[in-house]
């Protein structure tokens, strides 16, 4: 259950929320479980934050540091995490069904399981990410970069795919699945 102290501090605003997380560099905050729902949390500094479980659907996490956070098991439909940093974090069975990630860097994330039906992924870095199992329904990942990125078992169906850099065992590895 989320620290009701921080969810406090969080609502004070970006400026304030990250001047307390400089002073408290240690400090991992918790949040997992809240209601975060259509939040504007742009520019935030969530690194490390545990997020598990928290529900951050239609959230504006634009520019957001989200690195080595822990999301696993939380529902971030409709969020905006365009230009967002999420190197390392935990997104493991976490719900990105139309999310925007395009410009965001993803690289060495784990986010096995994950819903991304028509998400937008353009131009979006999961070098050397975890994607097994995940589902890509209608998602747009044009341009994007999934160097060494596991997709173990995903299932990848109408997805568009023009100019990404893919995996070299990928078509050993993916369904693709059409109509």
């Amino acid at each position: 259950m989320a620290n009701t102290e921080h969810i406090q501090l969080l609502e004070s605003g970006a400026a304030s929320w990250n001047a307390w997380r400089k002073e408290q560099p240690d400090l991992i905050p918790d949040l997992s479980g809240a209601d975060l729902t259509g939040r504007w949390l742009q520019e935030y500094n969530l690194s490390r934050a545990n997020l598990k479980g928290a529900f951050l659907t239609v959230c504006e996490l634009e520019k957001a540091d989200l690195s080595g956070a822990e999301i696993s098991g939380g529902n971030l439909t409709g969020a905006d995490l365009s230009h967002a940093v999420a190197r390392g974090a935990h997104l493991d069975g976490v719900d990105l069904s139309f999310a925007t990630l395009s410009f965001a860097d993803f690289s060495q994330a784990s986010m096995d399981g994950c819903r991304l039906s028509e998400a937008i992924l353009f131009n979006t870095i999961l070098r050397e990410a975890s994607l097994r199992k995940a589902r890509f329904r209608e998602t747009v990942l044009t341009g994007a970069d999934l160097t060494e990125t596991d997709l173990s078992g995903a299932l990848l169906q109408d997805v568009a795919i023009e100019g990404a850099i893919l995996p070299i065992d990928m078509p050993e590895i993916i369904r693709l699945k059409t109509g």
